[in-house]
């Protein structure tokens, strides 16, 4: 979400009231969309618990409409829901669910959502109903571009050559399309010896193009361990005895849409020349794709794709996991919301895992984030750690990063904190994947 959007939703917060409310029968048509993990208040998280408490904005304008309201560009809603199957319902619709509360539902619909929202005849508000309000963000020129961290990647890969490598893992729509350039990379660190020997761990960051941090954690991980071996006793034992890779950018060709200002979430796929470009690249893995909580539609912000694995950066990621077939664990980096998620996200049935649920929970411990199954909240398929954990037997994980407050696009300021709650979890993980 953009500053802008905030500083008027804070305003909100002050009793500012908000513009129209519009609402009706419960209920939902039946569409077959989804949509993505979001923030739930909860006592786990004091600063999630004080959102809501505080957030009750007062309809002082609501009023009864039976026909569908004009709406042009993006807009953020607040719809109510009676049950948890009524938020995966609402998913359907294609909404980009941003938060979760015990009450009511926020995210954002573009024009095509819009209507399918009135006619779905769910009771909603409108909470920014400018135009564009929060269609950008303001990307903080610390935050790194994709030049910037591949130009990053390659100055560490030379400067610890012994330890570490650079490896081009697949392509980009863009670029298989003739749009473009931009490749997955992926940097391999271990010690002395045969890599595929050891048992093998693989970070990702940034499937969805906004979430700009999931691109600076992984970073910041290759530094603490390239700079910290020989020096550091636990991360010198840890990089001679395992097997790293570490994929800070999943998404290139939506990252430089974020780079741009524009609050993207999905690749850059022409979709045959539909008006909405864009595959959501965490609703396009094989396992269980098209099971609820993605979108048959390329106007959701949860659009699955025509095909699982249709597209060429979640092919790389299905290649390089069955190329490795030592590989223990996998970490995906997400934000916003403050969770620490593990399979199943395909279906409310509880993962048989006990050591999986076992390990989220002391992640959830080490960051201080709420640890949950990921269906918890509602049913979202095709999602990464759905793949790698049910096809590939991996230890699989999904870290949410940053609070409500946060968003999208936080101030890189706020990165050394995200650190701070995050760094002890990935050495953990690296730790345990010998130990699995």
């Amino acid at each position: 979400m953009s500053k802008q959007f905030r500083t008027s939703f804070r305003m909100a917060l002050a009793s500012v009231a908000l513009m129209v409310g519009c609402s009706a029968q419960t209920g939902l048509l039946p569409l077959n969309n989804t949509g993505n993990p979001a923030l739930r208040a909860n006592a786990v998280n004091p600063k999630q618990q004080v959102l809501s408490a505080n957030f009750e904005p007062s309809f002082q304008n609501s009023f009864m409409t039976a026909r569908p309201m004009a709406r042009t560009g993006n807009t953020v809603v607040k719809v109510s829901y009676q049950n948890n199957a009524q938020v995966s319902q609402l998913a359907e619709l294609g909404m980009d669910i941003w938060m979760v509360t015990p009450k009511y539902v926020l995210g954002q619909v573009n024009d095509a959502v819009f209507q399918r929202l009135q006619l779905s005849r769910l009771n909603f508000s409108l909470i920014s109903p400018e135009r564009g309000m929060s269609a950008q963000n303001t990307f903080d020129p610390q935050y790194h571009t994709y030049d910037e961290m591949l130009a990053e990647l390659k100055q560490v890969a030379q400067q610890y050559p012994q330890i570490s490598s650079l490896h081009d893992i697949g392509d980009t729509w863009q670029k298989v399309h003739g749009e473009g350039n931009r490749d997955l990379w992926a940097l391999h660190i271990t010690g002395p010896g045969e890599g595929s020997q050891k048992p093998g761990i693989v970070f990702f960051g940034n499937h969805h193009a906004r979430e700009l941090v999931t691109v600076e954690i992984p970073l910041h991980l290759i530094h603490l361990l390239l700079e910290n071996y020989g020096k550091d006793p636990q991360i010198t034992e840890l990089v001679n005895t395992r097997d790293i890779w570490i994929v800070p950018m999943v998404n290139p060709d939506g990252h430089l849409q974020a780079e741009k200002g524009d609050n993207w979430r999905k690749n850059m796929n022409a979709n045959d020349g539909n008006r909405y470009r864009g595959v959501d690249l965490n609703r396009n893995y094989g396992h269980h794709w098209n099971s609820g909580g993605s979108s048959s539609s390329p106007s959701s912000d949860t659009f699955m794709g025509k095909a699982p694995f249709s597209e060429p950066e979640t092919q790389a990621v299905r290649n390089f996991v069955s190329a490795h077939s030592n590989l223990k664990i996998m970490m995906s980096y997400h934000s916003f919301s403050n969770l620490i998620l593990w399979p199943w996200g395909y279906t409310k049935q509880r993962v048989n895992s006990p050591k999986l649920v076992e390990m989220g929970q002391k992640l959830g411990k080490m960051t201080g984030y709420v640890p949950e199954q990921a269906s918890d909240l509602y049913v979202a398929s095709g999602i990464t750690d759905d793949f790698t954990f049910g096809e590939k037997g991996l230890m699989s994980f999904t870290t949410e990063i940053g609070s409500w407050g946060d968003g999208f696009d936080p101030p890189y300021s706020r990165v050394a904190q995200f650190w701070n709650e995050n760094r002890d979890a990935a050495l953990y993980l690296i730790d345990t994947a010998g130990k699995l």
